[in-house]
């Protein structure tokens, strides 16, 4: 398990940043008026034969999964772990059988990529981000209107949240294990975006990047990666502490599925591929 600590985002809103993570364009160059006429990488492995599968549980994909297949779990009717709000955790139904997708004895195995948008740690009801046996820290702010709680508070709310999506995490990880030595399994997670929880009274997201403050920018990223696939470790290890950003996603995706396009030629990856 890989933690880089110094990763930043494209943007501070998921309307921004989602499709500029599977952009060709990096940040600086990004235009999101005219991303959406532009093929992202999803279009690219999936032409190419891959099998790409977007589960969403948050604000729909931003029209980055239009042309991939698409399954819509906010809805009781797809998500069997829903509440006062649909659970990060129902995306993982059937996960494994999309893992062995086409590895039946009368199909050829087909490479898998599969997307889960969470719902997360998004603002600014993070009390309701989480079911109640996560809630470890008290007392937490029980109102969408931040400003009227006090400081930790927030914060504890955020935190019990972010113990949700470490739960989460850990399950997609087990339930990728017991396929580890039969195909070359990885896991990245990275959020599309940071979160101001009051810091100088500014909270939530979405700020314009050249003013938003660290907190909207800075983001985790954690890379869950067995011996047994064909990434090389040490370039995982020596990657981990060096500046990353959403610039890095698509060049790595095509790089470990083997494809290669002049257009990310030589752009930094988040580790090497040994082919």
């Amino acid at each position: 398990l890989y933690s880089f600590q110094n990763a930043v985002s494209c943007g501070t809103s998921t309307a921004y940043s989602v499709p500029c993570m599977f952009s060709y364009a990096n940040r600086a160059d990004y235009d999101i008026d005219t991303a959406k006429y532009n093929e992202n990488v999803l279009d690219t492995l999936s032409k190419q034969g891959i099998n790409v599968i977007w589960r969403d549980n948050n604000s729909s994909s931003k029209g980055v999964a239009d042309r991939v297949t698409f399954e819509d779990y906010k809805t009781a009717d797809t998500n069997p772990n829903c509440d006062v709000e649909c659970r990060d955790i129902g995306m993982l139904d059937g996960f494994d059988a999309l893992v062995k997708s086409g590895s039946s004895p009368k199909d050829t195995p087909k490479d898998t990529l599969i997307l889960l948008h969470q719902m997360g740690n998004h603002g600014p009801a993070y009390y309701q981000r989480y079911p109640k046996e996560f809630e470890a820290y008290n007392p937490v702010c029980m109102t969408n209107e931040l400003s009227k709680c006090d400081a930790q508070s927030v914060i504890n709310g955020y935190d019990n949240a972010i113990r949700y999506t470490d739960y989460f995490l850990s399950n997609v990880i087990d339930t990728l294990k017991p396929y580890e030595q039969d195909y070359d399994v990885v896991m990245v997670y990275m959020s599309d975006h940071g979160e101001s929880l009051g810091e100088n009274n500014i909270y939530l997201h979405g700020l314009p990047y050249k003013f938003a403050p660290d907190t909207q920018k800075h983001v985790p990223a954690v890379i869950w990666s067995p011996d047994s696939n064909n990434i090389d470790a040490d370039s995982l290890s020596s990657m981990s502490n060096q500046p990353v950003s959403h610039d890095f996603i698509t060049p790595t995706l095509l790089s470990f599925f083997g494809i290669t396009t002049d257009e990310v030629k030589g752009a930094p990856t988040f580790f090497k591929v040994n082919n």
